[in-house]
C-alpha cells in the first residue's frame, strides 16, 4: 500500500510538473524568456521591425484561438520577407515548434526548438528557453538520459536554478537512480533556502532564544531548527500543564507556544515546494531508509499539513515505538479534521488507550459513535466499554458493553455484562444476562459463568436457583481440574494413581514439617474448584438460616394469633 501511495505521487510530480511556473510549453516564452535573462546575456538584444512584429502578433492570435493551420500559414509567410534578422527568424522558428507541440508532434517540436539553439545569432534568453523546453519535451517522451544532458548544459549556464536540479532528480527517478538523485534535488533545496537566508537566519534565532530562556535541553550540534522548535513546544505545554491560570507565567507561555509555532512554521514554509520534499521521500522510501523518509514527513506536516502525512508520520513513530509522539501525531490529525473513516477514529481511541487516556479515549468514541462517524458493531462496543470501565465510569461503560453482547452470537459479553452488573449491585440484572450467556453457549469457562449466576440468584434469595447453578458449577469444575491432574500426571511421568498418592504424602510431610525426599510436585488446577465449594457450604448455611428465621416467624406468628384467640374468648 505504500509502495503503491509513492508511485502515485511520483506520478504526480511528472504529470503535474516539476515547477509550477517552468513545466508549461507556453507561446509566452518566446517573448518573456529574454526579459528575464537580461543579465545573463553576452550578446545583444535582436531586434524585430514592426511588419515582422504585427504578423507574429497576427499568427499568434490564430494560434491562441486554436487555428494552428492559419497560424503556421502567417509563420511561413515571414519566412518569405527578403531580410529576416537572426533574432526574428529564431522567434518564428520558436512559434513554428510551439504549433507542432500543440500537434502532439514532440519531436518535430524539438527539431525546430534545436533550430533556435543552434543559430549562433539568437539572443542567449530564446535559447536558454529553447534548451529548458527541449528538456521538457524529452520527459514527456521519456527520454530520460536526453533530459539530464538538456538539464546539464543549461546547468553550466545558469548553476543556480532550482527548477533544473529538480528537473534532473526527477529523470534520475524515473531511471531508478535513487542513491544519485538525492544529492541533486538537495542541491536544489539548498540554492532555494540559501537565497532566504536572512529570513531563515532571524527565525532560526527566534527558536533558539526561546529555548535557552526556557532551558530546554538538546544537542546544539545536531539538532535542527525545526526539531528545536518542536522540542521547545513540548517543554512549553509541559510548563503550561503545572502552571495555575491565574498566574501571569501563564499567558506568558502561551503566547510563547503561539510565538515558536509561527516560527516553525514560517520557517518549514521557505523557498521550498512540497513535490520536491515528495521526490526526496520516494527516493528513500525505495532506498528503504526509512529514518529518512520519517524525517521527510516531520518536514512536510510542518508547511503541508495533511492527512496522509500524519497518519504516516504516527505510523513511524509506533514502528520506531515513540508512544508519545505517535499519538500526538495522530491527534494532530483528528483535530484537524482529517479523520473520516469508523477505523481511523477507532485507533485514534486505541492510542489514547496505549498512553493511559482511557477518558479521552471514551469521550472520543462515544462521540464518534453518536454521531454515526463509528460503525456499531461488537469490536468498537468492546473498546468503547473498555475505555469508560478504565475511566470510572460504569454506568456509560455497562450501556456499552450491553449492546456489544446483544450483537454477539456467543456468551462471553453476557456473562461480562452479568460481572459488571455484579460490581454494581444490579443483582437482578447480573443473573438475567449469565442466563442469556450460558444459553447462548460457546463460553472459555463454564463453570466461572455458572458461579456468577449462582452468586447473583443468591443476592436475589433465588437459593434454589443458586443452589442448581453452583451445582452445575461443580460438575464443570471437577472435569477440569481431572483433566489438570491428568496432564499433570503426564508431564511427571507418572500415572495419575501415582501422582495422587505423591501429591497426598507430600502434603502430609508438609503439615508435619518433614522433609520431603525428591521433587516436590506441584499441579496447577482451576481455582473454581475450591470457589464453588466454598459457596455451597455458604449458601447451606444461610438457607438453614433462613430456613430458621422463617420457622420463628411462623411460630411468634401462631402465638400472637393463639393470644388473640384466647384474649377474645376471655
Amino acid at each position: 500500500m505504500q509502495n503503491k501511495l509513492i508511485t502515485i505521487l511520483v506520478a504526480s510530480i511528472i504529470l503535474f510538473g516539476v515547477d509550477i511556473n517552468q513545466t508549461s510549453i507556453n507561446f509566452s516564452t518566446a517573448y518573456g524568456q529574454e526579459e528575464d535573462n537580461s543579465q545573463r546575456k553576452t550578446k545583444k538584444t535582436g531586434s524585430m521591425t514592426e511588419k515582422v512584429a504585427k504578423k507574429l502578433g497576427e499568427a499568434q492570435e490564430l494560434i491562441d484561438s486554436e487555428q494552428l493551420d492559419e497560424g503556421t500559414a502567417v509563420l511561413n509567410s515571414i519566412l518569405e520577407f527578403k531580410k529576416l534578422s537572426p533574432y526574428e527568424r529564431g522567434q518564428v522558428n520558436y512559434f513554428f515548434a510551439y504549433v507542432r507541440y500543440l500537434k502532439g508532434d514532440s519531436r518535430g517540436a524539438i527539431t525546430y526548438y534545436k533550430r533556435v539553439v543552434a543559430d549562433p545569432n539568437v539572443p542567449d534568453g530564446l535559447v536558454q528557453a529553447s534548451k529548458f523546453t527541449i528538456a521538457q519535451l524529452y520527459f514527456q517522451l521519456e527520454e530520460y538520459a536526453n533530459v539530464i544532458a538538456a538539464v546539464d548544459s543549461l546547468l553550466v549556464e545558469q548553476p543556480n536554478r532550482t527548477d533544473l536540479y529538480i528537473l534532473k532528480g526527477t529523470a534520475m527517478y524515473q531511471q531508478k537512480k535513487y542513491r544519485e538523485m538525492i544529492p541533486i534535488i538537495q542541491k536544489g533545496i539548498s540554492i532555494a533556502e540559501e537565497a532566504n537566508a536572512f529570513r531563515v537566519e532571524s527565525l532560526e534565532k527566534a527558536i533558539r532564544e526561546t529555548a535557552s530562556k526556557y532551558r530546554v535541553k538538546y544537542d546544539r550540534d545536531t539538532t535542527d531548527s525545526i526539531t528545536l522548535a518542536s522540542l521547545t513546544k513540548l517543554k512549553l505545554q509541559e510548563d503550561l500543564a503545572g502552571t495555575r491560570k491565574s498566574n501571569d507565567k501563564y499567558a506568558e507561555i502561551e503566547e510563547a507556544i503561539k510565538s515558536v509555532e509561527a516560527d516553525a512554521a514560517n520557517l518549514a514554509k521557505g523557498p521550498t515546494r512540497e513535490n520536491w520534499w515528495l521526490l526526496l521521500r520516494a527516493a528513500y522510501f525505495e532506498l528503504e531508509e526509512m529514518d529518512k523518509v520519517k524525517e521527510i514527513l516531520e518536514r512536510l506536516v510542518v508547511e503541508w499539513s495533511k492527512k496522509e502525512y500524519w497518519t504516516q508520520l504516527s505510523a513511524f513513530y509506533g514502528q520506531d515505538k515513540q508512544e508519545k509522539e505517535q499519538m500526538a501525531a495522530y491527534q494532530t490529525a483528528y483535530h484537524e479534521g482529517f479523520l473520516e473513516k469508523s477505523s481511523e477514529f477507532v485507533q485514534m481511541a486505541q492510542l489514547y488507550l496505549s498512553v493511559e487516556a482511557p477518558y479521552e479515549a471514551a469521550k472520543l468514541l462515544q462521540k464518534a459513535m453518536d454521531e454515526d462517524k463509528v460503525d456499531k458493531e461488537v469490536k468498537n462496543y468492546k473498546i468503547l466499554a473498555q475505555a469508560w470501565f478504565l475511566s470510572g465510569y460504569d454506568e456509560p461503560a455497562i450501556v456499552a458493553l450491553r449492546e456489544a453482547a446483544k450483537l454477539s452470537d456467543d456468551g462471553e459479553l453476557d456473562i461480562r455484562l452479568a460481572r459488571s452488573l455484579n460490581n454494581i449491585a444490579d443483582y437482578e440484572g447480573c443473573a438475567n444476562s449469565a442466563k442469556t450467556a450460558i444459553k447462548k453457549g460457546d463460553l472459555k469457562r463454564l463453570d466461572e459463568s455458572y458461579i456468577t449466576l449462582g452468586m447473583c440468584q443468591f443476592e436475589i434469595a433465588d437459593y434454589e436457583g443458586a443452589k442448581d447453578a453452583f451445582a452445575n458449577a461443580k460438575l464443570d469444575a471437577d472435569q477440569r481440574n481431572d483433566q489438570a491432574l491428568k496432564e499433570c500426571a503426564a508431564s511427571e511421568n507418572m500415572s495419575l494413581e501415582e501422582l495422587l498418592v505423591t501429591i497426598e504424602t507430600q502434603r502430609a510431610f508438609k503439615e508435619m514439617n518433614k522433609e520431603i525426599e525428591g521433587k516436590v510436585i506441584s499441579c496447577t488446577t482451576p481455582s473454581s474448584v475450591k470457589t464453588v465449594a466454598n459457596w455451597q457450604k455458604f449458601l447451606e448455611k444461610e438457607v438453614e438460616r433462613v430456613t430458621m428465621l422463617e420457622n420463628q416467624r411462623k411460630a411468634l406468628e401462631e402465638i400472637l394469633a393463639s393470644n388473640e384467640s384466647n384474649a377474645l374468648t376471655f
